[in-house]
């Protein structure tokens, strides 16, 4: 995926942090229903930072999330899910920062996937249970997509900002 190359210290400083920036927020909003800040947060740094390593940080965070709240499907699915949208958004940073609503809709739509891909795991045990979980899970995604991309309308460019100007001190 990405070249093999060696890192900084800086850099490794720099995933470190983010990481950790990531699992303050993730366990800061988890105790609060359907308000879900990671993927905006995730999505704010790839639009500041390199997307390496924001991928590598998303990784971290999840591996530490994992190892905190112990293995099981959904903690394993953040492994393969928040890393991948560290890429998408890094990947889509020109276009992003150019069409600032874009990646208010784009954070909206990985915060109501994140609740939609949580549920297809569930499919190694019956499709029909997958269908429940899916349609039962569908209005609180809806509304967690929802409030995500108001968080982003609101928050998005002042985050962006402040983030760049500590990039450059």
């Amino acid at each position: 995926m990405f070249p093999a190359a060696t890192m900084s210290v800086k850099q490794i400083a720099r995933i470190a942090m983010m990481a950790a920036m990531m699992a303050v927020v993730f366990t800061m909003f988890s105790q609060v229903l359907y308000l879900e800040a990671i993927t905006l947060t995730i999505a704010v740094l790839a639009l500041t930072f390199d997307r390496r390593e924001v991928f590598y940080a998303a990784l971290v965070f999840t591996l530490v999330n994992m190892l905190v709240q112990g293995v099981s499907i959904w903690t394993f699915a953040y492994c393969l899910i928040y890393p991948v949208y560290a890429v998408v958004f890094g990947s889509l940073k020109a276009k992003l920062l150019q069409h600032r609503w874009a990646a208010v809709v784009l954070v909206g739509f990985c915060s109501f996937a994140t609740g939609q891909l949580l549920d297809l795991p569930f499919i190694v045990f019956s499709p029909k249970v997958t269908l429940i979980y899916i349609v039962m899970g569908l209005k609180t995604s809806l509304v967690q997509g929802l409030l995500s991309a108001l968080e982003a309308l609101f928050l998005l460019d002042p985050l962006i900002d402040r983030l760049e100007k500590l990039e450059r001190k």
